[in-house]
């Protein structure tokens, strides 16, 4: 069976990013009431998931690099509403919910080459219209559903478009290389919600589907 998302559903994430060059969707089983699993995965952050995956940080360090050592030679100067590749952390913005089913967040920057790492600050309100030329745009939801007695199936999707042809060139190569890496973070992302929701209850069954895509 191939888990996706159901394109007869209105979710909350075809609002934000209808169209997009690259989807990534990964979805896993919980032995958890749905209402206790939204809550784990609601609660989680990068940080606590990065402790139960070191490689995770790692990986942020490496992609991260080439763009600081770049901005501290002077060679890239910063736009006054930019946060640099330091601050990523604060790049991602809550932008829709739906409680106890489906939240969204999203992130505009340039991250389309080795060296460009630069998140744009924005208001939730201007994430869907957003299109100046040179940036890439990122929306990931993490959703709930009722599956079975007692259990629930957890999924999240990831979808990246680019505001004009030359960005999009560059990420479709970019793509090639992250995206892998990218799908590993968001399996691990849901193992741990999973192990949260289920911590009070008894020895899961563990099933996890993934699948992404460059358009």
């Amino acid at each position: 069976m191939t888990l996706d998302p159901d394109r007869n559903e209105d979710l909350l994430l075809d609002r934000q990013l209808p169209r997009y060059q690259a989807r990534l969707f990964t979805a896993v089983l919980v032995d958890a009431h749905p209402e206790r699993t939204y809550a784990a995965v609601r609660a989680l952050d990068p940080d606590q998931v990065a402790r139960s995956f070191p490689a995770m940080t790692v990986l942020g360090r490496l992609r991260a690099l080439p763009a600081l050592l770049a901005r501290r030679g002077g060679r890239q100067p910063a736009a006054p509403d930019a946060l640099s590749a330091d601050q990523a952390s604060e790049a991602f913005v809550p932008l829709a919910e739906e409680p106890g089913s489906e939240f969204v967040i999203g992130m505009i920057g340039k991250f389309m080459t080795v060296r460009q790492l630069e998140f744009r600050r924005f208001e939730p309100g201007d994430f869907a219209a957003f299109a100046d030329p040179g940036f890439g745009k990122v929306a990931l939801n993490f959703r709930v559903r009722p599956y079975g007695a007692g259990a629930s199936l957890l999924s999240t999707e990831t979808r990246t478009a680019t505001t004009d042809e030359r960005s999009g060139a560059l990420f479709r190569r970019y793509w090639r290389v992250v995206g892998p890496f990218a799908g590993l973070i968001m399996r691990r992302w849901l193992r741990v919600a999973k192990q949260h929701a289920e911590s009070e209850g008894t020895a899961p069954t563990t099933a996890v589907q993934s699948r992404d895509h460059a358009d």
